[in-house]
Parts: structure tokens; sequence; C-alpha cells
């Protein structure tokens, strides 16, 4: 027999409206879902592709706190949509965009079941709450995955920041992670460097991938240093999320990509010995898979080879000053890494939108550990044979400029002549350290030949002919990197005093 339902409350005619508030801070809103309710409980969407703002969500997480916990404030490279959907939460975030008309603004709001109010939290804002209830549960549709050591931690009573929490700082349950966590000033460098301006929903004319890394960390203080609006691709984000790549595309549109992501191997080149598969997949299918998303889009790209792909033979000895030229037949393929660049190299020049770049031996003024003097300054004996070397603070400041020109093919990306270890090091010892010292070893005779030649650049000096000779440009950078290390030891001078007074208080 059926069941007589008697009816509390009539279906509505039409659909309620979804309600939508932006919120000071750039980018932010929340929004009032209509819900549906009768005498049985009641019925909300969470979300509707047709009815709520576009959004690529590719995680859904939840989290349960009870009474009192504090969470926060985290920092990820992807936009997050948060619904309470048990409980309360005073629900808290903070713009971490230092290019942001909002940077440093926070604004808060209450999340509870009760009145159904879901908040957008953009890219690269420190996002936390404070349960107001036990056992509060909030849902997070997430625009990206969670990486591991991806997200950032900011202290949630940071004095820069000034949240203005509901309680005093020792009524909370607090993470022993989220006590310790670092301040905005000291976090800021990273997020400079790592996460870099945050461009949803703008157009740019540069995207970066592999920001994060030796290169493209460079390329981004040139864009910054150029103040050309630029945006770039999260870290998780690898060459083959053919997807991914494109959807940021075809958000920032932009006119020009540099694709610094890549893999030289860690700790060295060797790894890609036993490592194939993983490195063709980055090294040149990926490569390929990036050139060809450009392509489809008319966006010029740029991608960095190797210089280190020819060695002194009869035609080309040392001293001679017969230099390879783009047009010669590379001629080392002494390991994995250099053919797979090879194949690399032979397979972008099909596509007429792709410049390639060829770096060898980088040096540069920040002694990142991956610079070659970085490196030449821990061995006590160093062995010398000349070479061409790219010395990126000359050099990386004409790569904007090539893409805007729409130059292509390959280029040796290295300065006018040649140098040998031990001159960098002279030069290091005359305008760095005057203390430092090394032993010159005689290169020992082998028939195995090293990837150590002179590249023409003759190709590249014809568009830029004030590029500096080798050791010149090494003697500017090294300068830049004198006066950066005397700041560094002033400001380390400074600190150490000032928390001398304050112990001494």
């Amino acid at each position: 027999m059926p069941v007589d339902v008697k009816k509390t409350a009539d279906k509505p005619k039409t659909r309620p409206k979804l309600k939508m508030y932006p919120l000071k801070v750039k980018d932010a809103y929340y929004m009032e879902p209509p819900r549906y309710g009768d005498s049985r409980g009641y019925f909300q969407e969470l979300h509707n592709i047709q009815t709520y703002p576009n959004r690529d969500y590719k995680q859904i997480s939840i989290s349960k706190s009870q009474k009192d916990v504090l969470r926060g404030l985290h920092c990820s490279f992807y936009g997050k949509f948060v619904t309470c959907i048990e409980g309360a939460i005073w629900d808290v975030f903070v713009d971490l965009r230092p290019d942001s008309p909002t940077f440093k603004q926070w604004t808060a709001q209450i999340l509870s079941e009760e009145n159904g109010v879901q908040m957008y939290i953009p890219p690269r804002c420190g996002h936390g709450f404070l349960s107001l209830k036990d056992g509060s549960k909030i849902l997070y549709m997430q625009e990206n995955c969670y990486t591991p050591n991806r997200d950032l931690e900011i202290h949630p009573f940071d004095k820069d920041i000034g949240v203005q929490w509901p309680k005093a700082a020792n009524e909370y349950i607090i993470s022993a992670k989220d006590k310790v966590a670092q301040s905005l000033k000291d976090a800021l460098p990273r997020i400079m460097r790592e996460i870099g301006p945050e461009k949803a929903g703008s157009t740019v004319d540069f995207v970066v991938m592999g920001a994060t890394g030796f290169l493209g960390g460079a390329v981004v203080n040139v864009l910054k240093e150029q103040k050309l609006s630029y945006a770039v691709i999260p870290q998780d984000v690898r060459l083959m999320d053919r997807k991914q790549i494109e959807g940021y595309l075809d958000r920032w549109q932009p006119k020009y990509f540099i694709n610094a992501a890549g893999t030289a191997g860690r700790p060295n080149i060797s790894w890609c010995e036993t490592n194939k598969e993983e490195t063709i997949d980055i090294n040149v299918t990926g490569q390929l898979n990036v050139a060809e998303i450009c392509r489809q889009r008319g966006i010029h790209c740029t991608l960095f080879g190797t210089g280190c792909l020819y060695y002194y033979d009869k035609d080309h000895p040392v001293g001679s000053g017969k230099a390879y030229t783009e047009q010669d037949k590379p001629n080392f393929t002494g390991n994995f890494y250099g053919r797979m660049r090879i194949m690399l190299e032979e397979l972008v020049q099909q596509y007429e939108n792709v410049l390639s770049l060829r770096i060898a031996f980088p040096i540069d003024a920040h002694n990142n550990p991956r610079a070659l003097q970085a490196k030449l300054i821990k061995y006590p004996k160093i062995t010398s044979t000349p070479t061409s070397f790219t010395v990126m603070d000359s050099l990386f400041p004409l790569i904007p400029e090539m893409a805007k020109r729409g130059l292509t093919g390959i280029y040796n990306f290295t300065n006018p002549g040649v140098t040998t270890n031990s001159k960098i090091l002279q030069i290091y010892k005359e305008t760095v350290d005057p203390n430092h010292t090394w032993i010159d070893v005689e290169q020992s005779v082998s028939n195995v030949p090293r990837a150590y030649s002179e590249l023409d650049t003759a190709k590249l000096r014809k568009h830029f002919p004030d590029i500096p000779h080798v050791d010149e440009a090494i003697k500017v950078g090294f300068r830049k990197l004198k006066k950066r290390l005397d700041m560094e030891r002033e400001s380390a001078s400074i600190r150490e005093e000032s928390n001398v007074k304050q112990n001494a208080l």
C-alpha cells in the first residue's frame, strides 16, 4: 500500500537565483546558493557547471575539526572553493600575491551548514580558519592536486598581515607545524622566486614553464627587471600534462612561451644513463609536446638545449679559432643525455615557431648551486681546457627580445671567445674572494673525447653585436656577485647586532 506523504513545501515554479558577491581581495568572491527545504530536511547544490563560475577542479577534499582548532595560513598554488557542510567556521584568507593591488589584505567570512555560504579563494592566497563548533567539516574543491612540500605556510598571527582572530592566540588548538610557520617577511623571497605573479583571468605576453629551476628562475628575474607581463605555470604541472598546459595558455593568451623545464639528471647527467625512459619523456617527448601546443596557438616557443654537443677534432683543433656553427653536425655522443639533445634538435627544426638556445657551462652572478663557478670554488684541484661558456647575466636579458623579434631555429647561446676553469677562478679571486686558492692539474691524456669546444656566435652577434667577450662578461658578473655578497654580509651583521641588543634588554 502506498504511503501518503503530506507536502510541506511547494516546489518553486522558477529556479531561485544563485547569489554571488565580490570580496575586497582581488578575484575572490563568496556565494549564497539557493536551498530547498521542508520538514524532511533540505537540498542544496554545492556546484553546478551551468550556473557557477567556470572553474576546472582537479581534487575534492574534506577536513574535520573540533571547536577552537585553528588551521592556517596555508598558501596553495591553485584556487580553492570552500564549503562548510557541517558545523561552522570563521574562514579567513590573505592575498599573498606581491603584484596584486590587494597584496597583504585579508578578509573573513563565517561559513556554516546553516547559512550555506561558499567562498572562492584565489591561487597564491593564504587560507586559514577557526572551527566554531565540534566536528566542523569543510569541503574543498581544488583547481589542482595537492603536492607535498609545494604549499607555503605563513604564521597565522603574523604582524605584517594582522588578521584579527576572534580570540587571543593562547586560546586555540594549533598544529606544531603552524606554530612554527615562517613570517611573511621571511617567506617573501620564496614567494617572489617560486610563485611569480598570479595572472589568472588576465592576458600576459610571456608564460614561463620550469620557473623554479636554475634557468627558469633567471628568466623570471629578467622579465621582472624588464617589467614585462608574465605568468608562470605551477611547478606540479608536467611537460606531458597537455590539457593543463593548454588550459593555462588559453586562459593567459600569451604571445611567447619560454620552457625551462627539463632534466640534466641529479646529481649529474650520469643519472640519465640509468633512467632512459624518463629522460626521453622529459627531454624529448615533453619538449615536442609544448612546441606543438604553442604551434597550434600561434605562440612563439623558446626551448633550452645544450651547447655540449661537440669536441675538438682535427678540423677544429684547440686554440685554432675554428669554431662550430649551428649548421655543423654534433660529434659528441658520449652520453645518453647528449644523444637525446641531438635528437631533439633534429626534430624541433621542423617547427617554425621554435627558438632553441644552446647553453654551455652556465655562469651567473647569483652563485646558484648549479652555476659553474659555484661548483668550481668547491674543488681543491681543477683541470682546464679552453671552451665556450654561457654567462647568464649578459645573455639572458636578450631572450625576451629574441622572442619579440620572432627569431627561430638553433642558436649557440654563448659569449664570444673561449676561456678556462683556471681563468674563471683567477677572475673570481681578483673580483670576489682574494683568499680563494686551488691547484691546477694537467688534463690527463685520454682517447675518450670530452664535450669541450668553441662555439661560433656569429649568428647571435648578427642580431646583438655588442655581446661582450666571455672573460669580460665574467668580470662584470662577478662584480655584481661581490656587491651582492657584501650586502648580504652587512645585513647579517645588522641583524646579529640587533639580536645582541634585544637579548641584553
